[in-house]
């Protein structure tokens, strides 16, 4: 048994009690497959998402070398402290012993990082999968509600913003539990659910999540992660790249991805949108100012 278990050292032990039965092969397939997310699910969640029973569960572990889903679960979680994102705080003092006063070089390196993530980006993109989300965003039958905590708020509300102009039915959901409820009213199998969320995780928006899963609505997640907690309760999840080797993590690709899905969203809209009537609101209200007045 490893007291550590990351995906490669899970695949060897795998591989030594080959043949599986048809449900010990489903249940590998699933593992291999979210394997980042593992640490956050409990049996009954394994049994649920991989179709198996729980009996099934405990077999398969106890071949593979764990007494039962407890021991299994702690080396996941064993294996996710170890390779954990760095805190900005700590990547601050871990900064901080390094004196580095060329500028240039400093600004050239982390703009050349962040056009290392655009590519891996492109690369990593299944285009096809992110076309279905902007039709389903564009289904003006669906509320499309959108949330984000801490610095993931700016992707929220850049999305749900520019979204207006496409169409109307746009939540954006406090993180406030005293007025988030009022938010939920009447919350349909069609809607779609849009969280952005970067590592740390926010506990609402987790709940948030778990709540519009049990309406059996649509739950996309947008992250910078695969280990993370709201793998069990959405439908897709795009995990961005965002590490530039600095104290924060970037958003730069955040920013992209918000853009993109608006841009395939705004196509399907076939000219049914609101930048007419939006217009004709911001002058009214006298919202910008012209110069020359």
């Amino acid at each position: 048994m490893k007291d550590h278990l990351d995906l490669d050292s899970y695949k060897q032990l795998a591989v030594q009690i080959e043949p599986f039965t048809e449900s010990e092969a489903a249940l590998n397939t699933f593992i291999i497959e979210h394997f980042g997310e593992l640490s956050y699910y409990g049996i009954i969640d394994l049994a649920q998402k991989a179709k198996v029973s729980k009996a099934t569960i405990g077999r398969y572990l106890n071949k593979l070398g764990y007494t039962g889903y407890s021991a299994f679960k702690h080396a996941l979680k064993q294996d996710l402290i170890a390779h954990d994102i760095v805190t900005p705080i700590d990547a601050s003092k871990a900064k901080s012993q390094v004196q580095d006063n060329n500028t240039k070089e400093d600004a050239l390196r982390y703009i050349g990082n962040v056009s290392q993530l655009i590519e891996q980006f492109a690369k990593d993109l299944d285009i096809n999968e992110l076309e279905k989300l902007a039709k389903l965003i564009a289904d003006k039958s669906r509320t499309i509600y959108v949330v984000g905590p801490a610095s993931s708020r700016a992707l929220a509300i850049h999305f749900s913003t520019l979204l207006k102009y496409s169409r109307t039915e746009v939540v954006l959901l406090p993180l406030d539990k005293g007025e988030l409820p009022k938010t939920l009213l009447g919350i349909k199998e069609q809607d779609v659910l849009i969280a952005f969320s970067y590592y740390r995780f926010n506990p609402v928006v987790l709940d948030i999540t778990k709540y519009f899963n049990s309406k059996n609505t649509h739950v996309t997640v947008i992250t910078n992660t695969h280990s993370n907690p709201y793998g069990i309760y959405s439908n897709a999840q795009y995990v961005l790249p965002s590490d530039v080797d600095s104290i924060f993590h970037s958003r730069t690709i955040g920013f992209l991805f918000v853009e993109l899905l608006l841009f395939l969203v705004q196509r399907e809209s076939n000219d049914d949108d609101n930048f007419e009537e939006l217009e004709s609101l911001f002058k009214f209200f006298d919202v910008f100012s012209s110069i020359g007045q």
